[in-house]
């Protein structure tokens, strides 16, 4: 089995990398210096030191990736709907499985990634991979463990046995909206849990945060299925309390670092530059807007959300911010 992995940023390049033992891979991205540099170096500016393999190939253009049988989709969650586009227009086979390994929710249509792939490719089966997963410990083949979602049986356990390597975990779920809603909010509220470290206002008020936060994700998990039933599975497995615990704890996660950055500012904070002088996108920023409009329009209140959207785009005061999280 052919894997293509369309985006060579840190994750897509990590799971290239921790594929490769395996199987081939072909590994796409559209920036010219990262074509450019990773064939001449065999190795991504974004993870020094992780040699690639010769079981990935680099490749420029969409086109050389459609034939694979399956695809995995590491792009950010706001080109999603941009390169589904280019994967249509290249006439995707349409058995080819779509896995997607963004989080987020579109800012446009407050659309989660799996929502987006069926209005653009809608005969595709799509599976969601998600996961307390640092792409510099994957890329250096540490163990971890991940999901794999999906609504067809046959198609998951397939899957599972293509992406099974030594060092992963993977276990199977049919619930693809939770395990998103998971994946999107956890990077909402390390951004607030950054904050509370770089305030130095202790473990307690910490866990108190990470507490709280596993409650409004469960409050849009809710609404988003229209009141039905939860999978406890899901928010207690690896996709929502382990990777909500993994991405508010260490510094290692680029949101935390955010927050964390916010917080330990001493003068006003300027949001704006602490994004420009970042190495890496912060997927938080965006999905906290999403995530604060989601809520509107599904009439549900997340204070944390609504919190963190105020101070990011709203220039709220800090210490506002931070007595909510701790009201």
């Amino acid at each position: 089995m052919t894997i293509s992995i369309l985006g060579a940023g840190a994750w897509g390049t990590a799971i290239a990398t921790s594929l490769s033992d395996k199987q081939d891979v072909i590994l796409w991205t559209r920036n010219k210096d990262t074509f450019e540099s990773i064939n001449r170096t065999k190795e991504s500016d974004k993870l020094p030191g992780c040699y690639i393999s010769d079981n990935v190939s680099i490749k420029s253009t969409i086109e050389e990736t459609i034939n694979a049988s399956a695809m995995i989709l590491a792009v950010p969650t706001q080109s999603l709907r941009q390169v589904c586009q280019q994967l249509y227009d290249c006439n995707l086979k349409k058995d080819a499985a779509i896995i997607l390994a963004c989080k987020g929710i579109e800012k446009s249509t407050l659309k989660l990634p799996s929502e987006v792939v069926n209005e653009i490719l809608p005969n595709n089966p799509v599976a969601i991979f998600s996961g307390p997963s640092f792409a510099m410990e994957v890329a250096k083949k540490l163990p971890y463990s991940m999901v794999l979602a999906c609504k067809d049986d046959t198609l998951g356990s397939k899957l599972i046995s293509e992406l099974q390597q030594e060092n992963i975990k993977l276990y199977y779920s049919s619930d693809v909206i939770g395990i998103q809603i998971c994946a999107a909010l956890k990077n909402v509220f390390a951004i607030a849990c950054g904050i509370i470290l770089g305030k130095k206002l202790g473990c307690n008020a910490h866990a108190a945060l990470i507490t709280k936060s596993m409650n409004e994700i469960k409050v849009l998990y809710l609404a988003k299925i229209d009141n039905s039933n939860i999978d406890m599975g899901t928010l207690l497995g690896p996709a929502c309390l382990g990777d909500l615990v993994m991405t508010c704890t260490s510094l290692k996660s680029r949101n935390l670092s955010f927050g964390f950055k916010i917080g330990s500012s001493n003068n006003s904070v300027n949001v704006q530059q602490i994004l420009l002088e970042g190495k890496s996108a912060i997927e938080g920023f965006s999905t906290t807007q999403s995530a604060f409009y989601l809520a509107e329009k599904l009439k549900i209140k997340m204070s944390i959300c609504e919190a963190v959207y105020k101070l990011l785009y709203e220039s709220a005061c800090i210490e506002d911010t931070i007595s909510v999280f701790m009201n």
